[in-house]
């Protein structure tokens, strides 16, 4: 195991395991076993053999579930048979299969990733077709549940996992200290508020307590953090949160900060005037 590129923490409390897997690209992924199966939650940017990672936590079958259809969440599916996504997000998700092999080839992945790929036959690797799975779906690994919650707004087809036993959920890019929602893919702001406030009466409704996302997963966030990305929310649609103007590689917007959290947004995104 390349503990170079992977660090791992044991996060769970109880009879089962659960490991925080975070690859040091920047992006998070999570393994949650149960008595008969496991589920990774998440691919990451898939650096190195996920498959022989995950056998060398659990001797239990893997399968994947991604929280949504982005490129650092998805790309090392190929190392697995069994995939689910909401099915918003699997054209998103083709795109990301179909452009890999040229993708591997650009000279700025050679320059960042190429210890990963230098021996990386494209015609080789074998993205799975993803099976659906949606709001309200139930995931029994053999004593361990995961429950599935829609989010859509980051991405349409966006979705949280939540374990009630752990008071966990896995908010993927949904919940998170730098919220993305000027993509072209993303929904409006006043959308993903609405969905936001849904998801957050369903964590409280389910007890929890730890907040794990996609990226900024040092320490877990909290119920009172989810509270105030709400509100920072509320305002921004209510045109009373003072932005500015941001541009990165993704895209450009107008950036509002409410305490330790920010959301992008889109300004074509029906933002109220200012």
């Amino acid at each position: 195991m390349r503990t170079d590129v992977y660090d791992i923490e044991k996060i769970s409390h109880g009879d089962y395991d659960i490991y925080k897997i975070y690859e040091k690209y920047e992006a998070c992924m999570y393994l949650v076993c149960g008595s008969e199966s496991a589920c990774l939650i998440d691919t990451a940017y898939g650096l190195c053999d996920l498959k022989e990672l995950t056998a060398s936590l659990t001797s239990l079958p893997v399968f994947v579930v991604n929280t949504h259809g982005h490129i650092d969440h998805v790309l090392g599916n190929h190392y697995f048979d069994e995939v689910y996504m909401h099915p918003s997000d699997k054209e998103m998700y083709k795109e990301v299969a179909d452009g890999f092999a040229a993708m591997i080839g650009e000279p700025w992945v050679r320059e960042k990733y190429g210890e990963f790929i230098k021996d990386a036959d494209p015609s080789s690797v074998r993205f799975p077709k993803t099976m659906d799975v949606r709001d309200g779906n139930i995931i029994d690994l053999g004593g361990k549940i995961l429950e599935v919650v829609g989010i859509p707004g980051h991405t349409p087809g966006s979705i949280m996992l939540i374990d009630r036993e752990e008071k966990i959920c896995f908010s993927g890019d949904s919940i998170i200290e730098h919220l993305w929602l000027f993509l072209e893919e993303s929904l409006s702001p006043s959308e993903y508020r609405d969905n936001l406030a849904r998801a957050v009466g369903k964590l409280r409704d389910a007890g929890v307590e730890r907040i794990y996302n996609g990226h900024y997963a040092y320490k877990p966030l909290t119920m009172a953090d989810c509270d105030a990305i709400l509100s920072g929310m509320e305002k921004v649609c209510a045109g009373t949160a003072e932005g500015r103007p941001f541009s990165n590689d993704a895209g450009s917007g107008t950036e509002y900060v409410f305490g330790e959290f920010s959301a992008l947004c889109g300004n074509e995104k029906n933002l109220p005037e200012m």
